[in-house]
């Protein structure tokens, strides 16, 4: 299960399970971010662990110019099929989150839909945005969407089914050693596919504290994309928002 995204993220039913998180979905928390960033209309964005590029082609649609990266070479050949027909600034390139370095400047990085928390260590959890931070210009942005701990330890779903057009999808979830593990299994035809995922628990107070060891500080905390106050009961998600 060590290199789980590896193989989950290039499995052909990644985005299939995850289809409700669609662009309309990305229109929204991008819309959430616009609201408290302010961007000049030449502004560089950086989406770290972009994925499909769902976030990427929202801000690159609006005119800014967008460099998005990410470790599946499956999803960002998909990023990567609209880039001609829409003509939108987006250059997608193949990186690991710890060990990828830029020379240039941005003015928001954003790393959205929990691609936080992956590894073992606090140290390579803590590694791009540590790393990443001479690359955010003065006064630039650093934007974190990740889940909320307490309100998952208390709302945890142990198992679930359901079935897709084309395969038959069963889940199964536990807190373990301070991480939410999930077992994915996908059945098609009678042959069982199995995939996971396993996520580090942070706090607010945590992920707070590290950024703030960094040089960051943290000025807006929401719960769920529609800007609702972060609440440790209630709210689902964990956005933060950090100047430099």
């Amino acid at each position: 299960m060590n290199l789980w995204y590896k193989d989950w993220f290039d499995s052909d039913y990644y985005l299939k399970v995850y289809e409700h998180r669609d662009q309309e979905d990305a229109q929204k928390l991008g819309e959430l971010i616009l609201q408290f960033v302010n961007l000049n209309s030449s502004a560089s964005i950086l989406d770290a662990a972009c994925g499909a590029g769902r976030h990427s082609k929202y801000f690159a649609s609006l005119g800014y110019k967008v460099v998005g990266f990410d470790l599946s070479k499956s999803l960002l050949k998909i990023a990567a099929k609209e880039l001609k027909e829409k003509k939108y600034n987006i250059n997608f390139i193949k990186a690991d989150l710890r060990h990828i370095f830029f020379k240039i400047k941005f003015d928001l990085v954003i790393n959205l839909f929990t691609s936080f928390g992956y590894f073992k260590s606090d140290e390579e959890n803590f590694a791009f945005c540590k790393n990443i931070y001479q690359s955010i210009l003065k006064d630039g942005y650093y934007v974190l969407d990740y889940f909320n701990k307490d309100f998952l330890e208390m709302n945890l779903t142990s198992q679930s089914i359901k079935t897709f057009k084309d395969f038959n999808l069963s889940e199964e979830r536990k807190i373990k050693n301070g991480r939410v593990e999930k077992k994915i299994t996908i059945q098609l035809d009678g042959i069982e596919n199995h995939y996971y995922e396993s996520v580090k628990l942070y706090s607010l107070e945590f992920i707070r504290d590290n950024f703030e060891k960094i040089g960051y500080k943290l000025f807006k905390a929401f719960g769920d994309y529609q800007g609702n106050e972060f609440s440790r009961k209630e709210s689902p998600r964990l956005i933060l928002f950090f100047q430099k």
